[in-house]
């Protein structure tokens, strides 16, 4: 029996696995859904597959040779060229084989988020990169439309509630008013006497929270709705503060506190609009004396911090407890008290306030300590007098 030849094609066939090794890997890059660019040590385009090209609207023509920055609106792009020096020569990465969410640019000029992930290949010797990149916008649009959506319910949630929470308000001191009413109309206690007296005294008392919940609530709608007026004109600080402690010194001895402006460069002036600034003033001082110690004195101050000027309101009472300082300036909030004193008002004061004093583009925030005290403060910008100054 002969035995076969020997096979003299098996070069022809390693050449022939290679060649379709080739034709496989270049197929699945061609067809793959992300794009995928070469680049060399320098940072410039060798490949791209059709995907890229798509994705950033140029040809491969139109790519090779050029710098792969040209795909990434600035910051991104100094900062790639930044990146790939400082690896070449530290070998530091921040880049390579990290994926990360940046920007890209097309060839029409509109950007796009962009996943972009880069890792290094050595291909006969010579340091190659890879970029993988994928166009995110339609992911992106979803996440947003998502957001908005739970946005919608949130606010809805809040709305729902706020509106519950308005009528339990306004219902409680009508109803008490016309409890006493309805005992005084019907004959069960009489207008004159001590008990008649007392049960008109309450649905007065009623009557101001009542006003005073509405007032809040017209308030906020303006706020809200970016209704509110506001008539600025620039005013002395001092005199402005002193014309606070006066206005509202009554309330002070109503729960036997002292205001005392402490200190007060003068002159130094603010462009507002008095009267609410004056409302927030009269809020954050009523807080004040409400929550001090009885026999105390609230200290109002205003001090220069550079450009803006800063409006203090401090007191040594017991503080704001820490499980609720986050809510501060949150709608319906009150911070809980055990003291016998009655802490009336509808929860709305300091919301209202930091709104009025946003519009100045002012700040309003607070200090404070359980059992220390509390100091609130109004940072304002500085203005220039004019001659029509107070």
């Amino acid at each position: 029996m002969m035995s076969s030849p020997p096979n003299h094609d098996n070069k022809t066939n390693d050449t022939g696995s290679v060649s379709d090794l080739l034709a496989r890997t270049k197929a699945i890059v061609d067809t793959i859904v992300d794009g995928v660019i070469t680049i060399s040590d320098c940072g410039l385009i060798e490949t791209v597959n059709p995907a890229a090209e798509n994705i950033f609207g140029y040809r491969l023509d139109e790519l090779t040779g050029k710098n792969v920055s040209m795909l990434m609106p600035n910051p991104y792009r100094a900062e790639h060229d930044q990146y790939l020096d400082n690896y070449l020569s530290t070998g530091e990465k921040k880049i390579i084989g990290i994926g990360r969410e940046v920007t890209g640019l097309r060839k029409n000029g509109s950007t796009f988020p962009l996943e972009l992930a880069i890792s290094e290949m050595e291909v006969n010797g010579q340091r190659m990169f890879t970029g993988i990149v994928r166009d995110i916008s339609e992911r992106k649009e979803t996440e947003e439309q998502l957001r908005s959506a739970i946005r919608r319910v949130h606010e809805q949630q809040i709305k729902d509630e706020f509106i519950a929470t308005v009528s339990h308000e306004l219902r409680t001191p009508l109803t008490s008013i016309k409890a006493s009413l309805e005992l005084i109309i019907g004959g069960a206690i009489k207008p004159n006497s001590s008990q008649g007296d007392m049960l008109i005294n309450i649905a007065h008392k009623n009557s101001d929270r009542l006003l005073l919940l509405i007032n809040d609530i017209l308030d906020i709608s303006k706020i809200e709705s970016e209704k509110m007026q506001f008539n600025k004109q620039v005013i002395r600080v001092k005199p402005f503060l002193e014309t606070a402690i006066f206005d509202n010194q009554a309330y002070a001895e109503k729960h036997h506190v002292k205001f005392a402006l402490i200190f007060c460069p003068d002159p130094i002036y603010i462009d507002v609009d008095p009267d609410r600034l004056m409302q927030v003033m009269s809020n954050l001082m009523s807080n004040a004396a409400k929550f001090s110690n009885q026999d105390s004195i609230i200290e109002i101050t205003a001090k220069l911090m550079d450009d803006k000027i800063r409006i203090a309101v401090c007191d040594k009472g017991r503080g704001i407890p820490l499980d609720f300082q986050s809510r501060v300036f949150e709608k319906f909030t009150q911070a809980d008290t055990s003291d016998k004193r009655a802490m009336s008002g509808t929860g709305l004061g300091l919301h209202i306030s930091k709104a009025i004093v946003e519009q100045h583009q002012g700040t309003l925030s607070f200090k404070s300590e359980p059992d220390k005290g509390s100091e609130f403060y109004i940072d304002l910008q500085r203005a220039n007098p004019t001659k029509s100054s107070p």
